[in-house]
């Protein structure tokens, strides 16, 4: 939880860059004080999608963690992915004025989920639930997967 609250500093920095495009993903800084990267290119859904393990790009130094700007901060089926990286997944919608984040990571074998900025609905907060549980769906598929073709 560590990582996820230092990285609070540089994710208020990264919303003076401002308006995001949605799907775009930043690498967050451990470091207070140092600027966001925009990974050009990555999107984590895309990444994620592919069959097996998420290949990260490279990453600078220090990176504490993954924000992606999207329409909802509901995580996707497969960004568990992120998390099997040891890299901790921030989600980010609404406007650069009013952003909701939402940050997830493993923390002592669980799932560590918090809401950095703004508030979840009643929808949103059901929908998350849902969309984690399934996370160790997402889980054994992609392990199963690796079982049959290995690297």
């Amino acid at each position: 939880m560590k990582t996820l609250i230092a990285c609070g500093a540089a994710l208020a920095a990264s919303l003076a860059i401002g308006a995001p495009a949605l799907a775009d993903c930043f690498a967050i800084p451990e470091e207070a004080g140092t600027q966001p990267t925009h990974l050009e290119g990555f999107r984590v859904r895309e990444a994620a999608a592919r069959p097996g393990p998420l290949q990260l790009p490279p990453l600078p130094e220090g990176t504490g963690a993954i924000l992606c700007d999207r329409e909802s901060v509901v995580p996707d089926r497969n960004d568990f992915k992120v998390l099997l990286q040891g890299m901790p997944l921030m989600i980010r919608s609404g406007t650069p004025e009013d952003p909701t984040v939402l940050s997830i990571g493993i923390q002592d074998g669980d799932y560590a989920i918090g809401v950095m900025m703004g508030s979840l609905s009643d929808t949103e907060r059901a929908d998350l639930i849902a969309a984690v549980e399934g996370f160790d769906d997402g889980i054994d598929e992609m392990e199963r997967w690796m079982e049959e073709n290995p690297q």
